[in-house]
C-alpha cells in the first residue's frame, strides 16, 4: 500500500488518500478511537468511529511508533489538527514497534542527553530535535550559496594525512598500509595549496578530528568545520566576508526555518557587529573585572564574560592577536602582532582565520620558532617557491553555529551522532 503514500501535509489537500507513518498517538474511548499519524512533513488525525468503520479496523490495537500504512477518506474537522482528519478504509501494520520505548519521545518526560544519543535514532523523532538538523542542512546549503555566488569553488580536502596540520593539536593516528599517516585535524594546509592554482578561492565543508581529551559542553573530537581560502586577500578581506556569510546565514535561517525555530522556541536576532583588536578586549575584560593579563588565551570563562559586556547577539571579531598565541601559518603583522583573528558568537569562539604566510622563508622561520621540524612540511614549505599570492581564510565550526542559532548549551546536541573520549557509538 505505500507505494501509493503521499506525504502527510499533502494529504490535506486531496479527498482520498493513502499516507504511511509512525504512530505518535493511539487512544481508544470505547465508541471511538484515535490515531495520530506523523512522517517528517507533519502529524494527521485519524479517526475511527466503531459505526463508521469496518469492524475489523476498529478493532485494531497499535503501538506507539509502530509503522503504519493507511487509505481512507479526509473529511472536515473543526476538533482535529489541520482542520481535517481522515476516516480509515484499510490500515496496514508495516513494523509494530516493541512496548515499552526505550526513551520518551515526546519530551514530556525528560531523558538524560547520554541516554538520548544511545537511541538518537529514536530521539531524532521528536520534532524538535529533528528540528535541529533540518536548521544545520539549510545551514550548509545557505553556505554554499553564498559562496558559489561569490564564485568560489567547492573542495574535498583529503581525511588521511601525514603530518600535522596545526602544530599543537594531537592527532588521531591510522593504519595506512605500510606509512605513518593521521586523520585530519583540519584542511588548512590543502586550502592554502589551491589558492595557489587557478582555483584561487575555494571552500569546504568537511569532518576534521582532534585528539584533545576534552570534555566539555563546547567541545568533540570529530567536528564539521566550514572553511574558505581566498587569494589575493588580507585578514580584513576575510573578516568582510565571514561577517557577511554569517549575516545572511541568519536572515534567511529566519525566513526559511518559521516552523523548525517556533519547535525550538527560539527567537532569533540579526546580529550586531563589534571589531576590537585582542589589546581592546583584554582591557575591556580587565575593566569588567575579569582577571586576565595580556599574551593569555581566551578562555571559556573569558567567552562567556565577553557574552555579558556585549550580549549574545552579537558578532565580536577579535585581530590583532599576540603571535604567539596564533599558529605558524598566520602572517605576521609585526615581531609581536599576528593578522589572525577568532570570531566570538552567542559565548563561544564560533571561527578562527587570518591572513596566511606565503613566503618559505618566512615560513620556515615560523616553523622553527613553534617548535616544530620543517623537514616534516617540506612538501608544503616548496610549494610557496613557484609564485604565491597573499591569501587569507578562516574556519567555522559548524557544530558551533548550530549551536547558536538554535540556542542549544551543549555541542553534543547539534551533532547527530557525537565523538568525544567516551562515546564511538552507535
Amino acid at each position: 500500500m505505500f507505494e501509493e503514500r503521499i506525504l502527510i501535509r499533502d494529504a490535506f489537500k486531496s479527498k482520498e488518500v493513502s499516507i504511511a507513518g509512525w504512530v505518535e498517538e493511539f487512544r481508544d474511548l470505547n465508541k471511538i478511537k484515535f490515531i495520530i499519524l506523523r512522517d517528517f512533513s507533519g502529524t494527521i488525525q485519524i479517526t475511527l468511529p466503531k459505526s463508521k468503520v469496518d469492524s475489523k479496523i476498529f478493532n485494531i490495537t497499535l503501538t506507539k511508533e509502530s509503522v503504519v500504512s493507511i487509505k481512507g477518506t479526509m473529511i472536515e474537522s473543526k476538533q482535529a489538527r489541520g482542520g481535517k482528519e481522515l476516516i480509515p478504509k484499510e490500515i496496514e501494520i508495516i513494523s509494530e514497534a516493541e512496548s515499552p520505548l526505550p526513551i520518551d519521545i515526546s519530551g514530556k518526560i525528560e531523558t538524560d542527553l547520554s541516554k538520548r544519543l544511545d537511541w538518537r535514532f529514536l530521539d531524532l523523532r521528536n520534532p524538535k530535535i529533528a528540528a535541529i538538523f533540518r536548521i544545520q542542512s539549510e545551514i550548509c546549503k545557505l553556505f554554499r550559496e553564498f559562496f558559489i555566488k561569490k564564485d568560489f569553488t567547492e573542495i574535498w580536502p583529503p581525511g588521511i594525512i601525514s603530518m600535522a596540520s596545526e602544530g599543537g593539536t594531537e592527532l588521531f593516528p591510522v593504519i595506512y598500509f605500510n606509512k605513518s599517516a593521521y586523520l585530519a585535524q583540519s584542511p588548512q594546509i590543502y586550502k592554502q595549496l589551491l589558492t595557489l592554482s587557478k582555483l584561487e578561492r575555494v571552500f569546504s565543508i568537511n569532518p576534521v578530528w582532534r585528539a584533545e581529551p576534552h570534555d566539555t559542553s563546547k567541545h568533540i573530537n570529530e567536528v564539521r568545520q566550514m572553511d574558505i581560502e581566498i587569494a589575493f586577500a588580507d585578514e580584513k578581506k576575510a573578516m568582510k566576508l565571514l561577517e557577511e556569510v554569517i549575516i545572511y546565514i541568519i536572515k534567511n535561517i529566519k525566513n526559511n526555518c518559521k516552523e523548525e525555530l517556533k519547535f525550538l522556541n527560539r527567537d532569533l536576532k540579526i546580529p550586531s557587529v563589534e571589531k576590537l583588536r585582542y589589546e581592546e578586549i583584554i582591557k575591556r575584560l580587565k575593566k569588567n573585572n575579569f582577571k586576565i593579563e595580556y599574551g593569555d588565551d581566551i578562555s571559556s570563562d573569558a567567552e562567556k564574560k565577553i557574552s555579558e559586556i556585549f550580549g549574545d547577539d552579537v558578532l565580536i571579531f577579535i585581530d590583532e592577536w599576540p603571535i604567539q598565541e596564533k599558529p605558524f601559518y598566520i602572517m605576521p603583522k609585526d615581531s609581536n602582532i599576528s593578522k589572525g583573528f577568532d570570531l566570538e558568537y552567542g559565548g563561544r569562539e564560533l571561527a578562527s582565520g587570518g591572513q596566511r604566510i606565503h613566503d618559505p622563508v618566512l615560513l620556515k622561520k615560523r616553523i622553527k620558532e613553534c617548535g616544530l621540524d620543517p623537514s616534516n612540511f617540506e612538501f608544503y614549505i616548496n610549494s610557496f617557491k613557484y609564485g604565491s599570492p597573499p591569501h587569507s581564510g578562516w574556519s567555522i565550526g559548524l557544530e558551533r553555529l548550530t549551536m547558536a542559532i538554535c540556542g542549544l548549551n551543549n555541542i553534543r546536541e547539534a551533532c547527530l551522532f557525537p565523538r568525544d573520549r567516551e562515546r564511538l557509538n552507535p
